[in-house]
């Protein structure tokens, strides 16, 4: 009997190039689980391509993964970011004006959908820009993202890298002043409310300002009817935005250029030194090779019982009929028969187990980040002390250098996982992806 994938299947063993920038090769075999989705690219036609050195190779992955997680060999003067370079010299910038994001919460990849969708909006409205804080999600209680709760807030720098964001946007946008989130408020400073729900036409979760209907003209708009002048050089004023979840669409600009600033600005959200020490030692794994393991995400902590995603036992079965179709070809490719390790991105332990188990009956051998650092007790400890999205940052990692990823939607790490692509999840759901 042919077996046939059962899950929506991603992979990332290889990426493609397109004029020079790399798209993630992509399998997505829909299962009988809540969504019907699909990919699709953009729909720009302009040239992908731009010159981003010598030292760049084309695979947007290693790239990524390479900025993102590892420490990079650049010159202080290099610009990471050529085509949000080139966005910003295009824009008129307004010294005394700044955008602060201030409600930033839910899972982590969310948030980081929120923070770039914070520098587009800078960006657009020719602003300075207050890099957000953002509220920590309940590690116990999963379905408690604490928003706008003092308690649970969490500047910028806490779980980013701020002096590489700063130093990069700075290169990339040099009119742009970049603030840390903890900067004292701005004297004499008025603050305007910037509601983007309120736009003419704003639906959530699908994008809506673009090069045709700009986040700008709205701002103006509404801080004229407030009577806010936005251009004073002697006051400043401060931009109040609370929603910014999906608020940009990059997908609609011929040239292609929304869509390469969009993707570049992936590289400036980059994890903390520390986080960043525990994926290399993850990745110095033996077991760990790139490209040598398939990656699954199982979704089976407390807040997913009931929900979108199907019961473990099926999420199991589902992911190991793909795996059997995937290890095939894995084997088929290395010419060595031997089946590829299989490591589970997940937060419950005992949902880990369970699928080790039945792996075991099919032949797989079956990692996860606490099992791979074995007796590295400085960094298990060092795990122990992370938050649940946290400890989903290092899967997030793993999963990205795999031969091959899996999972259930919907689930906000995978728009994350493929800067280039737009995932449409039914009809009423579009993810701009970073």
């Amino acid at each position: 009997m042919k077996l046939v994938p059962t899950t929506r299947q991603i992979s990332i063993f290889s990426t493609v190039t397109v004029l020079g920038f790399g798209f993630l090769a992509i399998w997505l075999v829909l299962g009988n689980d809540s969504y019907n989705g699909f990919l699709r690219p953009p729909t720009f036609t302009g040239a992908l391509e731009k010159n981003l050195g010598d030292n760049e190779d084309s695979g947007w992955r290693d790239r990524y993964y390479r900025e993102v997680f590892t420490e990079s060999n650049r010159t202080t003067d290099t610009i990471l970011t050529p085509n949000l370079a080139e966005l910003c010299q295009a824009i008129t910038w307004r010294p005394n004006l700044y955008l602060n994001c201030t409600r930033i919460s839910a899972g982590l990849f969310n948030q980081v959908n929120e923070i770039k969708n914070c520098v587009r909006m800078a960006i657009d409205t020719g602003a300075n820009l207050i890099l957000p804080s953002s509220s920590e999600r309940d590690s116990e209680r999963l379905n408690n993202f604490h928003t706008g709760d003092i308690a649970w807030k969490r500047q910028f720098r806490q779980r980013w890298d701020e002096e590489h964001i700063m130093s990069h946007l700075g290169k990339a946008c040099p009119q742009m002043k970049v603030l840390p989130s903890d900067e004292p408020p701005i004297s004499n400073a008025t603050h305007i409310l910037i509601d983007p729900k309120g736009s003419p036409g704003f639906k959530e979760y699908l994008g809506h300002f673009d090069g045709t209907r700009t986040f700008r003209d709205y701002v103006d708009k509404t801080s004229s009817e407030k009577g806010a002048t936005l251009n004073s050089t002697i006051s400043p004023v401060v931009l109040e935005i609370e929603w910014t979840l999906l608020v940009i669409n990059p997908e609609n600009d011929p040239t292609g250029l929304d869509w390469r600033a969009w993707t570049e600005i992936s590289l400036l959200i980059r994890p903390t030194e520390s986080h960043r020490r525990l994926v290399q030692k993850l990745s110095e794994a033996e077991s760990l090779r790139k490209d040598s393991y398939i990656g699954v995400h199982l979704r089976v902590e407390h807040d997913a019982v009931g929900k979108w995603w199907d019961d473990l036992e099926l999420q199991v079965s589902k992911n190991l009929n793909s795996i059997d179709v995937m290890a095939k070809r894995f084997r088929e490719q290395r010419g060595d028969g031997k089946n590829p390790f299989i490591y589970v991105a997940c937060g419950d332990k005992k949902g880990i187990e369970r699928f080790r188990e039945l792996a075991a009956l099919r032949g797989y051998i079956v990692l996860d980040k606490w099992e791979v650092l074995g007796n590295d007790t400085e960094s298990l400890s060092e795990i122990d002390k992370l938050s649940f999205d946290e400890r989903g940052l290092l899967d997030y990692a793993v999963l990205l250098n795999g031969y091959f990823f899996l999972g259930s939607y919907p689930i906000d790490l995978y728009p994350f996982l493929l800067p280039k692509i737009q995932i449409r999840i039914s009809v009423a759901s579009r993810m701009y992806c970073c």
